[in-house]
Parts: C-alpha cells; sequence; structure tokens
C-alpha cells in the first residue's frame, strides 16, 4: 500500500477515533501537568512544556502503542529534590543525563530485566513518594504560600510556623476538588451523555468559575507565558554533572519501571505486545531532548494511558493528538489556564497521592513475608525520611542481603527453584512469564514453588497456561508447589477440571499448595531428608 492511501484509510478509519481519545487524553493531563510542575517546586509552564513534547515524541517512536507520556506523580519528589539542592540548571542536566541512561538501558537490551525489581521495594518506594506527595500539597490546600523544601519535616515544620495564614476558601476547594473526584465519576457513568466526561475538568471549571466570579482571595497558578517553548541550551558544568548524576541514575531508574509497568498494563487492556527495549530507547530519547526546551523528566503514565485506550484510541497517533492539544492551550488558553486555583491542584495531587499509596498492597505485605515486609518498611521510611537515591540503594542491598540468608541451606538452594509472580495472570502476561520460565528453568531442580501472593486475578488463559506448565514439570519429575494463592484466585483455579485432577489425586505428587513459602520449603527440606535416609 502506497503511503498516500495509508494516509488516506487512517483518516477514514481511524482518525475520529483518535481524535475523542487525545481531546479526552489533553482534558485530563492538562491540570495534571500543572499540578506536578507546582509540586516539583519549578514554573507551572515547564508541565505543559513537558507533556507537550513529552507526548508527541513518545507517542511517535515508544514500542508502546497507547501509552501517553508525561510528568507523572512519581518523578514529583525527584523532580523537587533536585531542584532543591542544584536549581534548575541541575534539574536540566540530571534529565538530560537520564534520557542517556535510558538509551544505554534499551541499546543493552536491559528492558526486562528493569520490569523485575522486587514488588516490596517499588511498593515501598511509590508509597513513600504518595506520602510526600500529599504532605507537600498541605501547604497549597491551606492557601499558605511556602518554599519548596528538600525533606518532609521541613515542610511541616513551615506549615505549622504559618498555619495562622490558612484561607477557609481554599480549604474548602481542596475538601470540594477531592469529593467531586471521588464521587462525580460514579454519577457521571449513570448517563451515556456525561459517561466520557472526566471528573477532572468538571471541578476545574467549577472551582476556576468560583474562584473568579466570587473574587476569592486564593492563590492562582500564575503566569503561563503563550507561545511555543524556546530552544535552550542548558548550562554545562563538570562540576554540576558530576552532581547530578546519582539523582540522573535514579530519574532513569523510576522512569524506565514505570514506563514498562505502563506498557504492561496497555498489553493487557488492548491485546498488543509492547517492545520494550524500543520503549526505553523512546523515553530517553525525550528526556534528552526535553530540557532543550525547558521541560522536566517525564515518563509514560498508567493514568493518561488507561483514558486514551478507554475513550477509543486505535494508533498512537492518539497520544501525539493529545500533545497537540495541549500545544494549542499553550498558544491561545494561557491567560485562563493563570486563573486555576492551585488548592484545586492540591486537591487533584492529594487524590492521586492516596492512589500511589496501596492499603490492599501493604496489608498483604505484612502478613505474608517478613522478608517483604523488612524491605517495603525500610524503603518507604527511607524515601519519606532521607533521599529518594538513597532508599532505592538501601532497598536493593537489603533485599539481596536478605534473599543471601533465604539461600544459605545448601540443600535447598540445589534442590528448590523459588519465583515470585507479580500482577494479574492473564492473557497480556503470558509472554513474560513464558520468558522468565524458559529462562530460568534450565537447572531442572526436583521441586518448582511458584509464590503467587502479589497475583489478585488469573483469567482463563492464565489457567491453561499454567496447567501446561505443572504437566510439563511433571513429564521431568518435577513437583510445583503453589503458595499464598489469593482465595478469589484459588477459586477460579479449582473451577477448571484439569487443575482438580492435579490437586486430587492423579498427580498429588506433582502438584501441593500452601499457605505459606516458608511451609513448602519446610515440607521440601522434610521430603528431601526422608530421601537421604532411604538411600542409606
Amino acid at each position: 500500500m502506497s503511503y498516500q492511501n495509508q494516509v488516506k484509510g487512517y483518516f477514514k478509519e481511524n482518525f475520529l477515533y483518535d481524535l475523542k481519545a487525545g481531546f479526552i487524553t489533553a482534558v485530563v493531563a492538562l491540570p495534571l501537568a500543572l499540578a506536578f510542575a507546582i509540586a516539583s517546586g519549578v514554573p507551572p509552564v515547564m508541565g505543559l512544556y513537558t507533556a507537550v513534547v513529552a507526548g508527541i515524541l513518545g507517542s511517535l517512536f515508544g514500542g508502546s502503542v497507547f501509552s501517553v507520556t508525561g510528568p507523572t506523580g512519581a518523578m514529583v519528589v525527584l523532580i523537587l529534590s533536585t531542584v532543591t539542592k542544584f536549581g534548575l540548571e541541575g534539574l536540566l542536566l540530571a534529565g538530560f543525563f537520564a534520557g542517556i541512561f535510558q538509551i544505554g538501558f534499551g541499546l543493552l537490551k536491559v528492558g526486562k530485566v528493569v520490569k523485575y525489581l522486587p514488588l516490596p521495594l517499588v511498593s515501598g518506594f511509590t508509597a513513600g513518594i504518595g506520602a510526600i506527595i500529599f504532605i507537600g500539597q498541605i501547604g497549597n490546600s491551606l492557601g499558605l504560600k511556602l518554599e519548596p523544601q528538600e525533606h518532609v519535616w521541613q515542610t511541616i515544620a513551615q506549615i505549622f510556623s504559618h498555619i495562622s495564614g490558612t484561607i477557609a476558601a481554599s480549604l474548602g476547594i481542596t475538601i470540594g476538588t477531592v469529593i467531586l473526584l471521588v464521587l462525580l465519576p460514579k454519577l457521571l457513568a449513570k448517563s451515556k451523555y456525561t459517561k466520557n466526561i472526566p471528573a477532572s475538568i468538571v471541578a476545574l471549571i467549577l472551582f476556576t468559575v468560583l474562584a473568579v466570579f466570587l473574587a476569592l482571595n486564593v492563590p492562582l497558578v500564575g503566569e503561563i507565558p503563550q507561545g511555543l517553548p524556546s530552544f535552550t541550551v542548558p548550562h554545562f558544568s563538570w562540576e554540576l554533572v558530576k552532581n547530578v548524576l546519582p539523582a540522573a541514575v535514579t530519574i532513569a531508574l523510576l522512569g524506565s519501571i514505570e514506563a514498562l509497568l505502563c506498557a504492561v498494563v496497555c498489553d493487557g487492556m488492548t491485546g498488543t505486545k509492547h517492545n520494550s527495549n524500543r520503549e526505553l530507547v523512546a523515553q530517553g530519547a525525550v528526556n534528552l531532548i526535553i530540557p532543550f526546551f525547558g521541560g522536566m523528566a517525564a515518563t509514560a503514565a498508567i493514568a493518561r494511558s488507561g483514558v486514551n485506550i478507554r475513550e477509543g484510541a486505535k494508533t498512537r497517533y492518539a497520544g501525539v493528538i493529545h500533545g497537540l492539544f495541549l500545544l494549542s492551550t499553550l498558544l491561545f488558553l494561557g491567560p485562563l489556564a493563570e486563573l486555576i486555583p492551585r488548592a484545586f491542584l492540591a486537591g487533584i495531587l492529594m487524590v492521586v497521592a492516596v492512589k500511589m499509596i496501596d492499603v490492599r498492597e501493604f496489608k498483604t505485605i505484612l502478613r505474608l513475608s517478613w522478608l517483604d515486609t523488612a524491605v517495603f518498611l525500610v524503603t518507604f521510611s527511607l524515601t519519606v525520611l532521607t533521599d529518594l537515591v538513597v532508599a532505592v540503594q538501601v532497598g536493593m542491598l537489603l533485599k539481596d542481603h536478605l534473599n543471601a540468608l533465604l539461600n544459605s541451606n545448601v540443600v535447598l538452594k540445589e534442590k528448590v527453584s523459588v519465583y515470585t509472580i507479580n500482577g494479574p495472570f492473564f492473557f497480556g502476561a503470558m509472554n513474560v512469564f513464558d520468558h522468565k520460565i524458559n529462562e530460568h528453568l534450565q537447572s531442572k531442580r526436583p521441586f518448582v514453588i511458584l509464590r503467587m501472593k502479589y497475583v489478585p486475578f488469573i483469567d482463563s488463559t492464565g489457567v491453561v497456561r499454567l496447567v501446561e506448565f505443572i504437566k510439563k514439570q511433571e513429564k521431568h519429575g518435577s513437583v510445583v508447589i503453589l503458595t499464598s494463592v489469593d482465595d478469589k484466585v484459588k477459586k477460579v483455579l479449582l473451577k477448571d477440571h484439569e487443575f482438580q485432577a492435579l490437586m486430587k489425586g492423579e498427580h498429588k505428587k506433582q502438584l501441593l499448595m500452601f499457605e505459606e513459602t516458608q511451609e513448602a520449603l519446610g515440607f521440601v527440606e522434610k521430603e528431601l531428608l526422608k530421601e537421604e535416609k532411604v538411600k542409606k
């Protein structure tokens, strides 16, 4: 098909779908871009510059068709910390070098490795960031004009010292925003005429209009320059480069993890298959280029990508259209965006922050494993109380050390393979499961333990693939043990006749289930001791 026919085919079959999805995604992204910039301690317009450049380039060249790139909550604390320590020049340099590192990750084909950082580490890190964002927005919700602080306790101290300046109208706007964001989606979904209207845009219009027409004395977003971002070259200083490199590495790691997790979620929602290494190269290119247009570090965002898919995006150009709509805001709607109350943006960020703190996941980690609990709590505490770079490094070291302790039993280490399945076990994750199993089960050890405590649900494809895997291990004489299986997942598994047969007796020595992994390891140790006695 010629290029001309391809263009005609696109506009005939997909353009209107992409146009609608791109517009609604831009509507959702606009207040988030402003909010993330303000929370990061940089001018609001930097959030828009970032969303425009990253949205267009990330969608055009990324390895995930439906991922939408821009500023995210996870990046806020890193950016704030970098700006506080090294200023805007340091932030631009950190983003530039983060881009170089991400391109390196992609070229070295480590895309599939980055996704397998320990879940408790990622969860603790994400929850810690959520806590910092929430605390950091208390000042804006109260209408206080505070200077960005490097540490949480400094922010809290500053809030208490300025608490007498609280503006009641600001607090009311924040509370009203939170209430609307929580309750309004359910109400809007009841009508076919309103189901596609984002709750955030309703809240934005309502509280902006109230602030203007009632002449409320509340802090607003402030000046947003109209026009295209100008091309500028960041100031390079070797001393500054040396200082920002640790932050650049952390930005690159966090951005890569979030982008690849986003790609996996998009695959699950659409049945597509992303190219992880291409995605990392594209994310790196975005972060490499953004500093020259006055933007901050960006990554693919699950929230925006989910909206893009739900609103009917057909191709990667929906993300490009989202970026163009945001560009039109910069060109024509800057004066209106300047009137948005900061308390409204604080409400949006507080909702985002609470969603980052997964209470259910936290309870699961606490209940099921002291090892994962330790990693989670240490990472969370260090993220909130010290430095994000330190939190990631210590969390990784702690995980390695604790795993070494578990592997100190030489007998078990030689006879048992232990794997943790993270996330939904469904058709979109099968390629990941197959890759890891084929890569790591070459040793053909007699016992294989699958830890399933982080599997919230399983679909029919997952059940079939799991049964196939168990039968394959049976042929090799290996016993498969499932541990910490969620009750809902267990119900689905036990409805499958073949799985029932594996459990009931025909293959009772080939499939076992235990509540705890430690219990399973104890069982294996006893079985191995029995075998040793028989041999003697």
